[in-house]
């Protein structure tokens, strides 16, 4: 009678599935490990990354340019304005009457200097008519001097006509130094150009310059942001009331540590993510130039590392880098805004980090809001000068 013997084929088969599964992870190990080697050889050694970025721009401050009291807020944050367009409008009663007061001023000096002009024509015929008096007693002395020996005139009518010849050259000499005195004032002027009239024409378009920025005016185009503005405050000269944030020209400021900037040079590659969008948003950037500087050394409270204790910190360098201006009207960004920078750089010759490609564009960095305050001042002095002529 034979034996049955138990089967074997259940542990066979579990201990072929754990050796395949093993030798399975072990191929996948691996395969990653070569790809990942062959990926940092051919690729990954050549990016420099760093999540310390960010967005910013140039956020401009509006500030009030004269003192006063806002009558009229026509402005609120997020709201896009025009450069030029009004936000605010402060009271200008006290500007306007210090404008009237000076225009007064400007037209009373214009009569004063028609006067002054006046005067030096009398005084040039009063010198006229005091040099023809005194012309006239020598030629009456000659006459008696010639009479004196035949007795037809007497000695005291010489001396008298002598005494009377002296006085009349003094007036003249008097009258001759007022008419100089006169002509100081208005000499080689006419009462537009005359000195009394152009400084108090100068002081009227300040007062007038000063009653115009009673309108407050965005100086560029862009986003309202911080508005601090509102009716009744009373604000003083140079008080910040609004910002105005164009975010059409954004960049990125990158803090790259100190140990990877050997890598990095003015015109490489930067492939830009940011946490606003996500990983499925990349922006395509270029690094335009290294601040001259590490970030603590524009720091409020430099380091001292000469005095106390010193403890070694790798310092990071601020990099700047373009966004290109067609992603950023596809993905619009706002300053602040946390951004993922990785550098591609490769071996070789490279951009000198002293020649950065950063230029000053003349959109947002010009305004033209206050070019013809001081033209529309002067026409109005000009008007005020030609009613008092």
């Amino acid at each position: 009678m034979s034996t049955i013997q138990p089967s074997s084929a259940p542990g066979n088969s579990q201990e072929k599935r754990r050796r395949r599964l093993l030798i399975g992870v072990t191929v996948t190990l691996v395969v990653a490990a070569v790809i990942g080697i062959l990926w940092w050889l051919l690729r990954g050694q050549y990016w420099t990354e760093t999540n310390d970025a960010y967005v910013t721009g140039n956020i401009t401050p509006v500030d009030s340019l004269s003192a006063g009291t806002i009558k009229q807020v026509l402005a609120e944050n997020t709201e896009f304005v025009h450069a030029g367009q009004v936000l605010a409008i402060l009271q200008g009663t006290h500007s306007q009457l210090a404008m009237e007061q000076a225009g007064a001023h400007l037209a009373a000096t214009v009569r004063q200097v028609r006067q002054d002009f006046a005067r030096v024509q009398t005084l040039q015929q009063s010198v006229q008519a005091k040099m023809a008096e005194l012309q006239k007693l020598k030629m009456d002395l000659s006459r008696y001097q010639q009479s004196l020996p035949s007795g037809a005139v007497s000695r005291i009518r010489i001396e008298n006509t002598q005494n009377e010849m002296t006085s009349a050259a003094a007036q003249v000499a008097e009258a001759q130094a007022m008419l100089r005195g006169a002509q100081a004032i208005v000499a080689g002027t006419t009462v537009y150009n005359n000195p009394l009239v152009q400084q108090a024409a100068a002081a009227f378009e300040k007062t007038d310059i000063n009653w115009q920025r009673r309108l407050i005016r965005a100086p560029i185009s862009g986003y309202i942001a911080q508005r601090s503005a509102y009716p009744g405050l009373k604000v003083h000269n140079g008080q910040p009331l609004f910002s105005v944030v164009p975010l059409n020209d954004l960049w990125v400021v990158a803090n790259i540590k100190e140990t990877a900037m050997r890598h990095i040079h003015p015109g490489q590659a930067v492939q830009l993510t940011s946490y606003y969008y996500g990983h499925q948003v990349h922006y395509h950037g270029t690094v335009l130039g290294l601040l001259p500087g590490a970030g603590s050394a524009f720091s409020i409270l430099p380091p001292e590392n000469a005095t106390g204790n010193y403890i070694h910190i790798v310092e990071r360098v601020p990099v700047r880098i373009a966004i290109p201006a067609q992603e950023l009207a596809k993905h619009p960004l706002r300053p602040g805004l946390s951004m993922i920078a990785a550098v591609h750089w490769k071996p070789g010759h490279q951009h000198s980090v002293l020649q950065a490609l950063t230029v000053t564009p003349k959109q947002g960095y010009e305004t033209g809001i206050y070019r013809t305050e001081l033209q529309h001042a002067r026409q109005r002095a000009e008007a005020i000068i030609r009613q008092n002529l």
